[in-house]
């Protein structure tokens, strides 16, 4: 059972870490990439981490709260569900702050929430703006930050994807598909939100997949729409217009995406003759299109439920003081109808993800 009670710290990092190798389970066994640099044993007790046998000596923090950027986004639903479950399995108290897009709102419930609280973990509004007040936030009470999603100054570690080569996944997958159905021509509208370095690294990624496949395919278009679904539809209205050779709609995330397609569908447009590619795959829209048989045919999957698992497991590692490297990467898959039951299995309640095959997908070469 986890340990719990007054705070010891735990200094024998090394016998704890050799006895996590022990204790790697056979998905953790099973991932291609071994992690190496700083932090690289750390990274490998992380993704083995078992709440029910953790090292000798680990101490459970017994609170951790989430600040989170955006919280009615289901993205961030599923994910603090995720972290809620992990958490209730450790015995620690979670709650979450919603910072709803306002920077200052953001900074100032991480600045209340750090002293009550053994472990914290963020999501900025503003990457840059954020980085002063982690950075000095974290200086001042000594516990761990662990950043979702951006990359933010001050954390201990960053628990996200590799937005880049997950956009590259799925780039691949529809330069093949252009050249299998569309004869090779790929004219591609890219929705995007160019405020973030993770969103427009997604977009990057996917262009040079896309090309990679089919040097002559194009960007055709590239709008911000602020990754909102309203939005979206406006401004991809607009280059639709301009555009009307477009075949193929990347969205950095779920709503851009379908706000794509919305508006691809209002002007009339064939179906038949259009490829829509996801990132995120978060919700239950993005998994009834890709099963609709419709345009909407691959997205590059996050596995929101399965980060929430690795955001806790993260603290409590950096909570006893065990090196975690810079970035600890998420796996990502390109899904489509034809493997979306390999992680997902639908019932009456929705989706319910399958842990152990999201812990097997490789994050090889993600970094």
């Amino acid at each position: 059972m986890p340990m719990t009670g007054s705070r010891t710290r735990w200094t024998g990092k090394l016998v704890a870490l050799s006895a996590a190798a022990l204790l790697l389970s056979p998905a953790a066994l099973a991932q291609e990439a071994t992690p190496t640099g700083a932090g690289a044993e750390g990274e490998a007790l992380v993704r083995a981490m078992d709440p029910s046998a953790l090292p000798e000596g680990f101490e459970v923090p017994g609170s951790a709260t989430h600040i989170t950027n955006y919280g009615v986004h289901e993205w961030y639903q599923n994910l603090t569900a995720g972290e809620a479950a992990r958490a209730e399995e450790y015995e620690i108290e979670f709650n979450q702050v919603d910072a709803n897009l306002d920077l200052q709102a953001s900074l100032a419930a991480v600045q209340e929430v750090a002293p009550q609280v053994d472990v914290i973990n963020f999501t900025p509004v503003n990457e840059e703006a954020s980085g002063p007040t982690i950075t000095a936030l974290a200086e001042e009470v000594g516990k761990p930050i662990i950043c979702e999603s951006s990359p933010t100054d001050g954390c201990t570690t960053l628990v996200s994807i590799d937005d880049y080569a997950a956009g590259f996944k799925v780039g691949v997958w529809a330069g093949e598909y252009a050249r299998d159905n569309f004869g090779g021509t790929a004219n591609a509208l890219d929705v995007g939100l160019p405020a973030l370095t993770t969103t427009v690294a997604r977009s990057t990624g996917f262009a040079e997949g896309l090309q990679s496949v089919l040097p002559e395919a194009r960007i055709v278009a590239s709008v911000d729409g602020q990754g909102l679904k309203d939005t979206a539809v406006q401004v991809s209205n607009d280059a639709l217009t301009a555009n009307p050779d477009i075949n193929i709609i990347f969205g950095i995330n779920d709503d851009s995406a379908l706000g794509g397609l919305q508006a691809f569908e209002s002007q009339g447009g064939d179906t038949s003759q259009l490829l829509v590619v996801g990132f995120g795959c978060e919700g239950v829209a993005c998994k009834d299109a890709l099963m609709a048989g419709g345009p909407y045919k691959v997205s590059a999957a996050m596995f929101p439920e399965y980060q929430g698992r690795l955001l806790i497991d993260a603290g409590v590692a950096a909570f006893n003081d065990v090196e975690l490297p810079a970035h600890i990467v998420a796996p990502t898959a390109a899904v489509t109808a034809d493997n979306l039951g390999d992680y997902y299995t639908q019932g009456a309640d929705g989706y319910e993800p399958n842990f152990e095959a999201i812990s097997q997908i490789s994050v090889e070469g993600e970094e």
